[in-house]
């Protein structure tokens, strides 16, 4: 098998510019975030017309695509409906991996975070349910919190214990977020990983600083063949491509395709 490598939209936000430049870049896979800035339409409910735009705009620059991301609050009172509803759109669309997040807590106290727990784990375990019914394995994002570095992580996968809910791992999300290592439990992790989200981060806990892969603090060197040697075998998806003008992020993906090839042999 070969190594899945992708590119998702969140490198650029023009969407017919990402797809035509991702594809030149060298990526034949895309990840496509419905989300505000990038490609701002209503997931759950897409018209057929927004649905034709999205299926023919990656088939004519030759992206397939393999995963959607789709936030949802899940402790939010129609959240587990908002989530079923997006799996359901996702599914129209032929994915087999769904991103989404999990939740904070900041400025919550122990009990609150207990509470927010107990109501998490419940609700996404129906869904999984549901994603199960789909063919669809969702992944929770390593954005901090109840997801927030590998201990948390761990802990989460024993709570909610469903084989189709798995981690969205951002090794530079462990930095920037909770000031932790990646590497940090690396071999219990991976059985976890149902996709990835490659960036990188320099700096302090907080610093909002993401260069392109291979130029920060994340030791991809290292990680990217360790997680192909552990059995990780779903999708290595960038998820940045640093610039300011389109050609510059353009740029960014080439030399983040190449790496990334070079060091999964793709």
């Amino acid at each position: 098998m070969e190594p899945i490598i992708a590119i998702y939209n969140f490198c650029e936000q023009d969407f017919e510019a990402f797809c035509q430049n991702g594809a030149a870049a060298g990526f034949t896979r895309a990840g496509v975030g419905f989300f505000r800035g990038y490609l701002d339409l209503p997931l759950e409910s897409l018209s057929e017309e927004q649905f034709s735009y999205v299926r023919n705009t990656l088939d004519d620059a030759g992206l397939e695509l393999i995963t959607i991301f789709g936030g949802v609050n899940l402790l939010a009172d129609d959240g587990e409906e908002l989530l079923i509803a997006k799996l359901n759109a996702a599914a129209k669309f032929g994915v087999h991996t769904y991103d989404t997040g999990s939740f904070g807590f900041a400025d919550k106290s122990v009990e609150q975070i207990k509470q927010d727990t107990a109501t998490f784990v419940e609700r996404i375990r129906r869904a999984g349910d549901v994603a199960d019914s789909l063919d669809i394995t969702i992944c929770l994002e390593t954005h901090g919190g109840y997801t927030g570095d590998a201990d948390s992580c761990l802990q989460a996968m024993a709570d909610i214990n469903h084989d189709r809910v798995r981690l969205a791992y951002d090794p530079a999300n462990f930095l920037f977020y909770e000031g932790k290592r990646p590497e940090a439990r690396l071999e219990e992790l991976v059985p976890f990983i149902g996709h990835t989200h490659l960036k990188d981060h320099r700096g302090a806990k907080g610093n909002p600083d993401f260069p392109l892969v291979g130029q920060g603090e994340v030791n991809y060197e290292f990680l990217l063949p360790r997680l192909w040697e552990l059995g990780y075998r779903g999708a290595y998806t960038l998820e940045r491509s640093p610039g300011d003008t389109v050609e510059q992020r353009a740029e960014s993906m080439k030399q983040a395709y190449a790496l990334m090839s070079r060091l999964l042999g793709g």
